[in-house]
């Protein structure tokens, strides 16, 4: 207590240890000492929550600082941009990932650490032929959070729905094709307007009725057979029959029987046919 000033002169540099009766009891050291002793201990104890988040995500993640230096980037991230064994970090966005420089990826990340907003676009993937990739960026701390997706899956599906819509509007111009789509049990779920005209009923008298009422009696039951046989994934069939109208007429046709699978197994069949020119005049009028 006498030469406090002493002590704590070597406290600051050094830690101290006090004694009572010859037994160690306490020890004497400086605050910012103590505070870096605290610190450096809570780091040990306490694991980085933030990568370990990142190592788990199905998405790629990229954390970047102020001037875009990469701070951490996931694996999922270094799969996408065919770097797996690459050591990225403490490297310039741009210069580690060049495909992303002076592209729209770039022009979003700047936008959002200029506005504070979060900026997101489908692009063409940089990295991949044919692939696409969902990237958002956001301000994360005192720089910039970059979030990839792969919607490859997403992009197909979405353009074979436009190929498969322009080809249905190509059979309605063309006039000649007529369609139905079947439920699982062979009942009308949808016709189209050319199937419509070749019958001479409107679709809404077709819808729910039974596909094989409408082949002539004598082909019925090999058509319900062929029917059968599609939808328990058989194989499709080329289908030659003729179809009663509501004039009386018998309609030759040819066509075809696909099965329609979907997500969770069958969900019906697509008849698309066509009106056999080859009819003879015999054939024109129901016995």
């Amino acid at each position: 207590m006498r030469n406090f000033a002493h002590w704590r002169e070597i406290g600051a540099r050094r830690p101290l240890l006090i004694t009572h009766h010859g037994r160690e009891t306490h020890i004497f050291m400086g605050l910012d000492q103590f505070r870096d002793l605290a610190v450096s201990d809570q780091k040990t104890q306490s694991p980085d929550r933030l990568r370990e988040l990142a190592a788990r995500m199905a998405q790629g993640l990229i954390l970047c600082r102020a001037d875009f230096r990469i701070d951490h980037i996931n694996t999922v991230a270094l799969a996408m941009a065919k770097r797996w064994d690459r050591q990225l970090e403490g490297q310039i966005l741009w210069d580690a990932l060049p495909e992303f420089a002076g592209t729209l990826t770039e022009a979003h990340a700047r936008h959002s650490q200029t506005s504070g907003e979060t900026s997101a676009a489908d692009i063409p993937s940089p990295f991949r032929p044919e692939s696409w990739l969902h990237v958002e960026a956001f301000p994360f701390a005192e720089g910039i959070a970059l979030l990839l997706r792969d919607i490859t899956s997403d992009m197909q599906r979405h353009r074979l729905a436009d190929v498969k819509s322009c080809i249905l509007k190509a059979m309605s111009v063309h006039g000649g094709v007529g369609y139905v789509r079947l439920s699982s049990r062979g009942f009308i779920e949808f016709a189209d307007a050319s199937f419509c005209s070749m019958i001479g009923l409107p679709g809404e008298r077709l819808t729910n009725a039974y596909m094989a009422d409408l082949i002539e009696l004598p082909r019925r039951p090999v058509f319900r057979q062929e029917l059968e046989e599609v939808l328990r994934g058989e194989g499709d069939r080329r289908i030659d029959a003729r179809l009663l109208t509501n004039d009386g007429s018998l309609l030759r046709i040819e066509g075809a029987l696909v099965q329609l699978r979907g997500t969770y197994g069958t969900e019906g069949a697509v008849m698309v046919m066509t009106h056999s020119p080859t009819q003879s005049a015999n054939e024109s009028r129901q016995p």
